[in-house]
């Protein structure tokens, strides 16, 4: 039940159409329970028809200044901040089971649980990273994780499983937004924790994610494709640090 924060889809859209800007000005706007973005005093709308509302002056700040800096066209993909807010208001406030569930999927396969079983200099680079993050997770949020360096299934512990589960549901929609977007990209729920709690900044949450495949680049070379996705991936990563910190 991951949401990836796509850009609104529409037929018109899939066939390569961008919506032309039609407004002027842009600016925020008091809704109802928070804050909206407005193009020309008209509030922006989800892609369900929904108000666009947020929960703090900072967080529609930047996302109207998404909307200003829209060009021609708009370019969802480069708004990344508004996808989260559709996300949010469209999404997260309807799916807490599935997405308890998908939480639950991802917690049993974390990447930070299952190492690498060689070369000695693989297995060094992501100790050094990786220990101290599950060292935080345990000191700080209570969550105790096994790793394995088998290719064999080891279920993390229940009470491990049930405090993420307690974790998530105390959040807001838009932190379970960012969450669920954080968890598949870093491919870790230890990772997307530890960015929204700001123990780790996105480029670090990044990084701690890749060491694979930066150990992979170094021993066989660089891969163009591969390159292109990952600077995808960081770019979220930064944006979800932007996004957590105007929550916090």
């Amino acid at each position: 039940m991951t949401y990836e924060a796509k850009a609104p889809d529409k037929k018109s859209d899939s066939l390569g159409f961008r919506p032309k800007r039609f407004w002027g000005g842009t600016a925020t706007v008091d809704l109802e329970g928070g804050i909206g973005v407005a193009l020309d005093g008209r509030p922006v709308k989800t892609p369900k028809g929904k108000l666009l509302v947020l929960p703090n002056a900072d967080l529609s700040q930047r996302i109207a200044a998404e909307w200003s800096a829209v060009g021609e066209y708009v370019d969802y993909e480069a708004m990344p901040l508004t996808r989260l807010g559709f996300a949010s208001v469209d999404r997260m406030g309807e799916v807490l089971d599935d997405t308890l569930a998908e939480v639950t999927r991802y917690s049993e396969t974390d990447l930070l649980c299952y190492p690498a079983e060689y070369p000695a200099a693989l297995q060094a680079r992501e100790a050094a990273v990786w220990q101290p993050v599950l060292a935080w997770a345990d000191a700080t949020l209570d969550l105790q994780f096994q790793q394995n360096q088998s290719i064999i299934h080891q279920p993390q512990p229940k009470t491990t499983i049930q405090r993420i589960q307690s974790l998530i549901s105390n959040t807001t929609p838009y932190e379970q937004a960012g969450i669920m977007l954080a968890i598949p990209l870093l491919g870790s729920v230890i990772l997307a924790l530890a960015l929204w709690r700001g123990h780790l900044s996105g480029e670090a949450a990044f990084v701690a994610s890749r060491i694979g495949e930066d150990f992979q680049t170094e021993t066989w070379g660089r891969d163009e494709e591969a390159a292109k996705r990952a600077a995808g991936i960081r770019a979220q990563a930064h944006s979800l640090e932007i996004w957590f910190k105007a929550l916090a």
